[in-house]
């Protein structure tokens, strides 16, 4: 803000200094206002710094006194709004300028965590991963160049290292997978080895797989099937299976499904294989040609398209897992339209019904001159070609491709039901009120139950959908809790306040 031409005193610039956080200015806005800003429901408190002209001119924030330039002590947030009354007097004039700015801390949801910035072992991407033994296991990848060592953790933190696959070829983006108590993983040329330890490995009969790349590898009951990749040239879309690893059965010739590289594996659930997209890239990224469509079958054989084309982006070099009964699909890459990596994560509970899971910024504002402004320090980077392990309770995200290799660890756990969505706070009086709330990630995935047990009487709510909707007919702050419930027994509760503001 620039100095008032009436001689009033202004406020030059406002920061916001938030706990293990860069500075935030906040935007400008007319009439003595500032951009409200979003903070996470782990951010519990604010500092500011004011910088004023006149730079003599005193400050009161909240009726408390503020040395200019210099940080407040720290002000606790509550959750939902929080608002600041800056008063900036001049001490020659006695003129006074008000000012006032809105922080918003969002109602407390699991997010994903960071672990470690970095691991013993060397930043990677396309490495094998199985969860074996209750560890998850980390197998070869491109370092460059493709390596072949072998490192498990329990935990995350703390990695051991085993033996390596006795390979001159490397591993790099294989088929990997666990059966018969044994971990199987296939090289760069197609050659096949298999471990119970991590510390013995042995080379296998030589599978009709040979010298097959960006093939997808699954196990569904006690079978593992491998489909689709590249090899002689060629796109495929054949499907093979094998109860030990050594003696192998051609299912299909040609699935419904095009031939394609397979880079975020098949999964497992409710007694079927599920197939999400796939791609095919030339040596020159160009043309950009994947799909997002979603493929089940219970036996290999038998293939059914659940959906043409899921909400998620079309992608290669993606990570997918089973955590919590569904099927997840983290990160990848995509070179048109935009040349870029992604950082979204979607789930399903049937393969056909999409949500994104949508971590809220660290910090937001509306910003300026056309460009919002969002910090994400609390979530991984745009990656691809990670490692993504569903262990103990948790959904981990591994090292990956960010734009240079990288060896971090992301952990997000969730333990039950609970809301995924953040209720708008304000209003005016007069004006239509919605908030479309929703819960998910309870065990049963049975339709859940929504009560209000407290709200104004202009609130509505669909019991089924959980939608919340009305129009208030009287200024004022009212309290709401809304609760989810479902046939399994578990249950959550989501309590804040709407702020009903007159129309000015």
């Amino acid at each position: 803000m620039s100095t008032n031409p009436g001689g009033a005193p202004t406020i030059r610039r406002l920061h916001l200094h938030f706990p293990g956080h860069e500075p935030v200015q906040a935007p400008a806005r007319p009439r003595g206002y500032f951009g409200a800003i979003d903070v996470a429901g782990t951010v519990e408190s604010v500092r500011l710094s004011v910088e004023v002209d006149p730079p003599a001119a005193s400050v009161c924030v909240n009726d408390l006194a503020a040395e200019p330039v210099e940080l407040t002590s720290p002000v606790r947030l509550s959750l939902g709004r929080n608002v600041f009354r800056i008063a900036v007097t001049d001490r020659a004039s006695g003129a006074e300028s008000t000012y006032e700015l809105r922080i918003y801390r969002r109602l407390p949801q699991e997010g994903w965590q960071r672990l470690a910035a970095s691991s013993p072992w060397a930043a990677r991407d396309s490495a094998g991963e199985l969860v074996h033994r209750g560890r998850m296991w980390l197998i070869g990848g491109f370092t460059p160049p493709p390596a072949a060592d072998v490192w498990s953790s329990a935990d995350g933190v703390a990695w051991t290292r085993h033996a390596d696959i006795p390979t001159g070829a490397g591993v790099d983006i294989p088929v990997a997978f666990v059966l018969n108590e044994r971990m199987w993983v296939t090289d760069m040329v197609g050659a096949l080895y298999s471990s119970a330890d991590g510390e013995h490995w042995a080379e296998e009969p030589r599978p009709p797989l040979h010298r097959r790349r960006h093939a997808g590898g699954v196990v569904l009951n006690g079978r593992v099937y491998v489909m689709g990749g590249t090899g002689g040239g060629q796109l495929l879309n054949d499907v093979w299976s094998s109860a030990d690893g050594r003696r192998w059965t051609q299912e299909t010739a040609a699935a419904p499904w095009c031939g394609r590289m397979i880079h975020h594996s098949p999964l497992a659930l409710d007694g079927r294989m599920w197939l999400l997209g796939g791609g095919a890239l030339g040596s020159d990224y160009h043309p950009f040609v994947a799909w997002n469509d979603v493929w089940s079958s219970a036996d290999g054989r038998h293939w059914e398209q659940v959906l043409e084309h899921a909400p998620w982006q079309p992608r290669i070099w993606g990570s997918a897992a089973v955590y919590r009964d569904r099927l997840w699909l983290l990160g990848g890459f995509r070179s048109e339209p935009t040349w870029e990596n992604l950082g979204d994560a979607w789930y399903s509970a049937d393969g056909r019904d999409w949500h994104q899971f949508a971590v809220q910024p660290t910090v937001h504002h509306s910003g300026a001159a056309n460009a919002a402004h969002s910090s994400d320090d609390h979530v991984w980077a745009p990656r691809h070609e990670h490692s993504v392990y569903a262990l103990g309770g948790s959904l981990y995200v591994v090292g990956g491709m960010v734009w240079p290799l990288v060896s971090d660890i992301w952990c997000l756990t969730l333990p039950g039901l609970a809301f995924v969505t953040q209720p708008p706070l304000e209003t005016y009086c007069g004006a239509d009120y919605e908030y479309p709330a929703r819960a998910d990630f309870h065990r049963s995935r049975a339709p859940q139950a929504y009560t209000l047990q407290e709200g104004p009487s202009w609130l509505n709510l669909d019991p089924h959908a959980g939608r919340l909707w009305g129009r208030p007919d009287a200024p004022g702050e009212d309290t709401v809790s809304l609760r989810v419930s479902e046939p399994g027994g578990e249950a959550a509760v989501q309590k804040f306040t709407v702020h009903v503001l007159p129309f000015r």
